[in-house]
């Protein structure tokens, strides 16, 4: 019996072979099948992706694009994103909404056994703008050094900002730009100021009440007293101010030089004072020298007082004050050239940069005046980002932005810059050229150190405390330093950001076509519907 079974077993051995030959052959193919199944799953996800870049690639361009230029928009993401031939493209949009459709072959390794070499694939995607109102402040670099071709550069690319965007968003009231500009100065507008009548004086009740119109601010100055409008004293000697104001001066710990409390002449600190560069001293070291006067400028107060006001034709009581304006004697201004940046002498000294313009969608007009932008004065990033963050308050001194707390408002400030912060540090009595911070030896910056390091310091540190005091109203802040080596501005520049994914640093003029394409690609928020 035991040998007849091992026959059997002998002579059967053929027979498994066969079985598991028959048993292998579903094996194979479910094996098969899911090979073909990863295949159809893998490039209808990489369908899905195509259309998903594709379909926000045209959303992006808003309305204004035509089909044609949508389809060729989308063909080309599809053909630089997909590897397979796609067909039955499918493009449609509804106004700010653009849906996708599209299917494509997906390549059976077993599907052939079944009758299908390949298997067709869909996806579809859906994206529109969000309903989002933009609030956008340009602050942007218009110093010397960007003089010629980086000037040119930025100009374009600001362009390219606001003509992408506006056609992007076609409802006008959900974008409004403002244009900051600054140099040694920020400019407010010449059009804030008080008028003057037939006799040549300062009309009470006219000019902006966030201005020093009556001379009220404790602002530490070389020459004018407390209780002398600077406005007036411009109107006296024939000159008209311009429209740049100092930095607000920190008092009491208060940071009224970044922040923006409304200006109160019940606190004469929160005023905003228009820039007036004082007469300067004969000796050539100094280069504002504009006045008939004998050295006055280093007398000592209060014996010099008199020789001070008095080289301005402003006369002093026997208490040293000055006499009220009817009283004031002519005098002839020298406002030929300095010798110094290109500009000419007098109490407008340095101020040059172009006014701001407030929060507008008149896009035409904003872009003609980013074409008149031109390149004159020192570095202070800090005033741009002062008044930036100021143009986009609901506040004074402008009060055309939205309230922080309102729902769907975006914030955005770009700020540009190719140099350092700079005072102009001089070896003169007085420390400094002229800037928004008064003179040097005013000790309004924070340092009386006569050294370019020791004020550039002090500048960024006013800086990223402005950078702070916007990222807390709200404001999302990218920055761009151009063509500016200097690492302690690139670290600057990288902690005024919001993120360091907000900070671009472009060693190339000819980059910022793209730095501006990608932070547009940022602000205005896409989503996808699909």
């Amino acid at each position: 019996m035991r040998k007849l079974f091992q026959r059997f077993l002998n002579g059967t051995s053929g027979n498994f072979a066969i079985v598991a030959s028959a048993l292998s052959i579903p094996l194979v193919l479910a094996a098969g099948m899911t090979v073909d199944l990863t295949t159809i799953n893998r490039s209808h996800n990489e369908l899905q992706q195509a259309l998903d870049a594709a379909v926000l690639a045209v959303a992006r361009e808003g309305e204004s694009i035509t089909n044609r230029e949508a389809e060729q928009i989308v063909r080309l993401f599809l053909k630089e994103n997909y590897e397979l031939t796609f067909a039955n493209l499918q493009i449609i949009r509804q106004g700010t909404k653009v849906t996708i459709d599209a299917t494509a072959d997906a390549s059976m390794a077993f599907g052939g056994l079944f009758g299908y070499d390949d298997w067709t694939v869909k996806a579809a995607s859906t994206a529109d703008v969000a309903y989002a109102t933009y609030e956008v402040a340009l602050v942007l670099d218009t110093t010397g050094s960007m003089a010629g071709g980086k000037l040119s550069a930025m100009k374009d690319a600001v362009d390219g900002m606001i003509e992408s965007m506006s056609a992007q968003i076609k409802n006008k009231q959900r974008l409004k730009f403002s244009l900051v500009p600054f140099a040694t100065f920020v400019n407010v507008g010449p059009e804030h100021g008080p008028e003057f009548d037939k006799k040549g004086k300062q009309i009470k009740g006219t000019g902006a009440s966030w201005l020093d119109l009556e001379g009220l601010s404790p602002v530490p100055q070389p020459d004018l007293v407390p209780g002398l409008s600077r406005f007036q004293v411009y109107h006296h000697l024939g000159k008209e101010w311009k429209g740049c104001v100092e930095t607000r001066f920190r008092d009491g710990g208060k940071d009224y030089d970044i922040d923006d409390t409304p200006g109160n002449p019940s606190k004469p600190e929160t005023l905003y004072v228009p820039a007036f560069a004082s007469d300067e001293g004969d000796d050539p070291s100094y280069y504002n020298s504009y006045l008939d006067d004998s050295g006055s400028l280093a007398a000592l107060l209060p014996l010099g007082l008199g020789k001070k006001l008095g080289k301005y034709g402003i006369p002093v009581n026997k208490l040293l004050e000055p006499i009220a304006f009817g009283a004031w004697k002519k005098v002839k201004v020298d406002d030929g050239a300095s010798g110094y940046g290109g500009y000419d002498k007098g109490p407008d000294f340095m101020c040059d940069t172009q006014p701001i313009t407030t929060l507008t969608n008149d896009y035409k007009a904003l872009r003609k005046k980013v074409k008149d932008l031109k390149a004159k004065g020192n570095t202070n990033i800090m005033e741009g980002v002062a008044w930036g963050a100021r143009v986009l308050s609901p506040g004074e001194p402008f009060g055309q932005g939205q309230p922080k707390t309102k729902t769907g408002v975006e914030k955005i400030m770009v700020v540009l810059t190719d140099g350092s912060n700079t005072m102009g540090v001089t070896g003169t009595g007085l420390g400094s050229n002229y800037s928004s911070f008064g003179y040097l030896a005013d000790g309004r910056l924070g340092t009386l150190v006569p050294s370019g390091s020791a004020t550039n310091a002090a500048m960024n540190d006013r800086t990223l405390a402005a950078c702070e005091h916007a990222k807390k109203e709200g404001i999302e802040i990218y920055t761009i330093r151009l063509e500016e080596p200097d690492v302690k501005t690139g670290t600057m520049l990288q902690q005024c950001a919001t993120s360091s994914g907000h900070f671009f640093d472009a060693p190339s003029r000819a980059q910022l076509d793209e730095v501006f394409e990608e932070i547009r690609e940022r602000v205005v928020r896409l989503r996808l519907a699909s």
